[in-house]
């Protein structure tokens, strides 16, 4: 099995659980890791990084709960094959979060139905002055 391009740094003050998931991640997302591949097992990743097993199973753990990579019991842990289906809905998720926070917070500054509309449509549309409604 190929060794996986993952680098730790102790300077960015990101965990390193945290810093594996998003380089593992971003393997995926980038197709250098094609669905059904097969990964490095918790032990093997964990030697090859010089981390703890600990560290190694709470970001397979996180990968996992992502629906980027599935674990079978006594085969190993591979790549997911639905990979952009799942991602594409994560996105529609997180967005549709950010929307309502941003939606709630436009309606505490006191824009209502027909103004929130119009602002709304002016940054999907890219058109108009983002300040102001027209």
């Amino acid at each position: 099995m190929d060794l996986l391009p993952i680098s730790l740094s102790d300077a960015t003050g990101v965990p390193y659980y945290r810093q594996v998931v998003d380089q593992i991640a971003e393997l995926i997302r980038s197709g250098q890791l094609p669905p059904a591949s097969r990964l490095p097992s918790v032990r093997d990743l964990s030697r090859e990084l010089l981390i703890s097993l600990i560290t190694v199973r709470r970001a397979y753990a996180d990968l996992e709960a992502a629906g980027l990579i599935l674990r079978r019991q006594g085969q190993g842990t591979f790549v997911a094959e639905d990979v952009k289906t799942t991602s594409r809905r994560r996105a529609i998720k997180e967005a549709g979060n950010v929307l309502a926070e941003s939606i709630a917070r436009a309606r505490q500054l006191g824009l209502t139905g027909p103004a929130l509309r119009k602002a709304v449509e002016a940054l999907l549309t890219d058109e108009g002055d983002h300040d102001e409604p027209k």
